[in-house]
C-alpha cells in the first residue's frame, strides 16, 4: 500500500511500513477484533477534508471546482483493503457488477470504456444510422449516498447479511471530518451521508449503489456505459425515428436518481449527434429538453469527440497542452539529472499522446504529424539533438515508438488481452473486429 494516511496519523505512514515487522501482531489483533465483532473503530472513521480542484485551471475561489478528498488513517485504509478483496470476491462469485460499469475494476480502465462505446458509435453510423450520446452529469454524488439505501442494496444484491451486514452498518455510523485547506482547520462535523472519497471502499461502494440504473437503460433499449459516476447513453435512431424513447429514459433514470438522493445535473449534460454522412443532423431530430445541450464537440472521460469523430478537437488540445508543458519543462532542465528528465517527460508528455490513444486509429496524417512534432521535439529536448538531425535514430536510442506505431501497438495490446482473459468482457467484440481490420490492410 501506498504510506498516505491522516493528517492526524500518530505514526506517519512511511515509519509504520518500517516497523511494521514489530508490530504486525498486534495489528492483525484490531483487524481481527474488527471483522469478528462487526465494530469499525471510532478512530476509524474521521477523516481530514483537503479540497483539490477537479480540473487544472479552474478558479480554487469557486467552492464548487473543488473535490473534497478524505484522508483517513492509514490502519483504516488496511482495514479497508481486507474487506475489499472479500468483497470484490463475492460479488465476481455471483456476478453481480454490472458488465458496463468499468470505474474502479480490475482490467477496466477509460481506454476500455473508450474501445467499447466508439466501437458501437461506429458500427451504428456504418450501418446508416444516427447516434445520440448523451453525457450525464451528477451533482456531488458521492457525497449524498443514503447509507440505508445503500446497505439495503447490500442486502438483496449483493447477498450480504449477518456480521458482514453489521460490519458496513458500524462503518458508516458515527463518521465525522473536518476540512483542512491553507493550514487552517474546521471543526469535526458528523457526515450522515455520502461515502468518503479517497477511501479504499468508497468507489465500490458507489458501484453498488448505482447497481439499478443499468435495468432502466435495458427497459428502454438504450445503450449505455458507466465509469463510476461518469455516465453514457447512446442511441442510434433513423433521420425519421423520434428520440422519444431516449428522452422517456432519461426522465425515468432523473426521477430514479431523486429518488436515492442522487441529482442529475441538467445544465452541464453534454448531447452531440453523430450522423453517417459526416454532416450535422441536429435539425432533424427533436431532442425536447435537451437541445439546448447539444454541442459540436464533447469531453467525454478526457477525449474530445467532434461531431465528424475526425478527433481533430483531441488532436488538437493534445498538442497545446504537450507543448505548454514542453515549454515549462525546458526552463527546468539545467537542474534535473537525465534520470528526472526522462521521468517529467514521460509523466506530462508520453502519457498525454498515450491517452486513449487507441480511439486515434485511422486519423488522417495531418493530425498524426502533429502528434509526431510533439514526440519529435520532446526527444531532442531529451538528448539535446539539434533539429537538423534526423529523428528516426533520435527516437531509437530512445526506445521510443513513433505516434502511429504506438497507436498500432496499443490496438493489438488490448486485443491480445481480449483473448486471454486479462480484459474486461466487453472488449471482445472490439478485438474481433480490430483483428478482422488489421487483416484487411
Amino acid at each position: 500500500m501506498k504510506p498516505s494516511g491522516s493528517p492526524d496519523d500518530v505514526i506517519p505512514p512511511r515509519l509504520l511500513k518500517e516497523v511494521f515487522p514489530l508490530i504486525s501482531n498486534s495489528v492483525l489483533g484490531i483487524i481481527n477484533s474488527s471483522l469478528t465483532l462487526a465494530e469499525v473503530p471510532r478512530a476509524f472513521k474521521h477523516a481530514v477534508l483537503q479540497p483539490i480542484l477537479k480540473k487544472p485551471g479552474l478558479d480554487p475561489t469557486d467552492y464548487s471546482n473543488l473535490r473534497p478528498i478524505s484522508k483517513l488513517p492509514f490502519l483504516s485504509k488496511v482495514l479497508e483493503k481486507i474487506v475489499y478483496a472479500q468483497l470484490v470476491k463475492q460479488l465476481n462469485e455471483i456476478q453481480v457488477m454490472d458488465i458496463c460499469q468499468s470505474g474502479f475494476r480490475k482490467q477496466h480502465s477509460t481506454e476500455t470504456a473508450h474501445v467499447w462505446v466508439f466501437n458501437d458509435i461506429f458500427l451504428a453510423l456504418d450501418s446508416g444510422f444516427h447516434v445520440v450520446l448523451v453525457l450525464l452529469d451528477l451533482s456531488a454524488a458521492f457525497d449524498t449516498i443514503d447509507h440505508d439505501i445503500l446497505i439495503t442494496r447490500f442486502h438483496t444484491w449483493a447477498g450480504i447479511s449477518g456480521t458482514a451486514l453489521d460490519w458496513f452498518r458500524s462503518y458508516f455510523c458515527n463518521r465525522s471530518a473536518r476540512v483542512m485547506l491553507d493550514g487552517c482547520s474546521s471543526e469535526s462535523q458528523p457526515l450522515r451521508w455520502g461515502v468518503p472519497q479517497g477511501s479504499i471502499l468508497g468507489p465500490l461502494l458507489f458501484n453498488l449503489y448505482i447497481l439499478p440504473l443499468g435495468a432502466i437503460f435495458r427497459k428502454h433499449s438504450v445503450s449505455y456505459h458507466l465509469y463510476a459516476d461518469d455516465c453514457q447513453i447512446y442511441f442510434s435512431l433513423k433521420p425519421t425515428q423520434s428520440t422519444k424513447v431516449l428522452s422517456d429514459c432519461i426522465l425515468e433514470v432523473k426521477q430514479w436518481l431523486a429518488d436515492n438522493f442522487l441529482h442529475l445535473n441538467d445544465s452541464k449534460t453534454d448531447l452531440i449527434v453523430f450522423s453517417p454522412n459526416s454532416t450535422t443532423a441536429t435539425h432533424q431530430h427533436d431532442l425536447s429538453y435537451l437541445s439546448p445541450n447539444v454541442s459540436s464537440v464533447i469531453s467525454n472521460l478526457g477525449v474530445k469527440m467532434d461531431q465528424a469523430l475526425k478527433m481533430d478537437a483531441q488532436v488538437n488540445n493534445t498538442v497545446k497542452s504537450c507543448f505548454f508543458q514542453l515549454r515549462r519543462i525546458s526552463k527546468l532542465k539545467h537542474i534535473l539529472s537525465v534520470h528526472l528528465l526522462k521521468s517529467v517527460v514521460q509523466t506530462f508528455i508520453t502519457s498525454r499522446l498515450d491517452y486513449s490513444n487507441s480511439c486515434l486509429y485511422g486519423i488522417s496524417k495531418a493530425a498524426l504529424s502533429r502528434l509526431q512534432l510533439v514526440q519529435n521535439s520532446a526527444a531532442r529536448l531529451l538528448t539535446g539533438a539539434d533539429r537538423r538531425q534526423h529523428i528516426s535514430p533520435i527516437l531509437k536510442s530512445l526506445h521510443w515508438l513513433p505516434v502511429q506505431f504506438r497507436i498500432n501497438f496499443k490496438i493489438m495490446l488490448q486485443t491480445y488481452k481480449s483473448f486471454n482473459h486479462q480484459a474486461p468482457y466487453f472488449t471482445f467484440g472490439p478485438a474481433v473486429s480490430t483483428i478482422r481490420c488489421l487483416h484487411c490492410l
